[in-house]
């Protein structure tokens, strides 16, 4: 029996490191853009790669077109887009605009996505100038994050061909990726017009004229009441703002919809600073 015991041993305690070994043992993703992220792929399809981080029960799903490269545990390699020869729509080096591929702390606010019924307002232009003012907000808010230009996101998406039309088939995180940046800002900016109201006043004066009565020296007035209108004419909007906030991970961090106090064109300006505060980057939470 001690003879059996001795024989045996060694061997469960060979496979008992084996499996300890493999339970720990992480696949690697290398991206495009050069970021690896390490987990256990627990699938892959045609079009994406199901990978689980460590500690969690669900699977992120990665497109293929972002993936250069899979170091499966086992030490097998699998090339899925050579950086030489793939049409990627993932920025590669040249693309990325910081000089390095260090995501972390970096912000990127997208163009909004704009409903009018307002045949007077430009869409394209309502678009950017949405991005460009919560842009300004968000780098005076967050001092701790660094804010990627404006001009430079919208030059990374078009060299990736991604616009308003077809930014929808895109996750989250594969944006963030394909700008390069740790956290992106989704939003919407829906104006109704809801028609214009006019104000008007009448304004009345005396205009005086004195005339000499030669006989009783006495001064006689004589005049005439003048009026003047005037009127001004005020258009009212009904705005409602939505603004999300994710990160390289696809995560959530904030979502909000909210309706905008006042009814001037640019009153969505307010609301935004109202959500931007309080994610969890703003100054209601204590970060600035």
């Amino acid at each position: 029996m001690k003879y059996l015991f001795n024989k045996v041993s060694p061997l469960v305690f060979v496979l008992l490191f084996v499996f300890i070994t493999s339970s720990f043992a992480q696949d690697k993703i290398t991206l495009l853009s050069g970021e690896v992220k390490e987990g256990i792929i627990t699938g892959i399809t045609d079009t994406v790669i199901k990978l689980r981080y460590a500690g969690e029960d669900f699977d992120n799903e990665i497109g293929k077109k972002n993936v250069e490269k899979i170091e499966f545990s086992s030490g097998r390699v699998e090339i899925i887009n050579s950086q030489s020869g793939s049409q990627s729509k993932v920025p590669n080096k040249q693309t990325v605009p910081s000089g390095d591929f260090s995501t972390k702390n970096k912000i990127a606010v997208l163009p909004f996505e704009f409903v009018t019924n307002d045949p007077g307002m430009t869409v394209e232009s309502m678009r950017i100038l949405t991005q460009n003012n919560t842009a300004n907000i968000v780098k005076k808010e967050y001092e701790l994050l660094s804010l990627q230009d404006p001009m430079t996101t919208n030059a990374i998406l078009t060299k990736n061909n991604i616009n308003h039309n077809n930014i929808s088939g895109f996750a989250p995180n594969e944006i963030a990726q394909i700008l390069g940046v740790e956290f992106v800002i989704f939003g919407m900016l829906n104006i109704v017009n809801k028609g214009s109201t006019t104000h008007g006043s009448t304004v009345t004066s005396y205009k005086e004229k004195e005339s000499n009565n030669s006989q009783n020296d006495k001064k006689n007035s004589a005049g005439k009441a003048v009026s003047s209108n005037s009127s001004s004419t005020k258009l009212n909007y009904d705005t409602t703002v939505d603004f999300r906030l994710f990160n390289d991970r696809g995560e959530n961090l904030y979502s909000e919809s909210r309706h905008a106090f006042g009814s001037s064109v640019d009153s969505y300006t307010g609301s935004i600073q109202y959500m931007v505060r309080r994610t969890p980057f703003g100054s209601k939470y204590g970060k600035k």
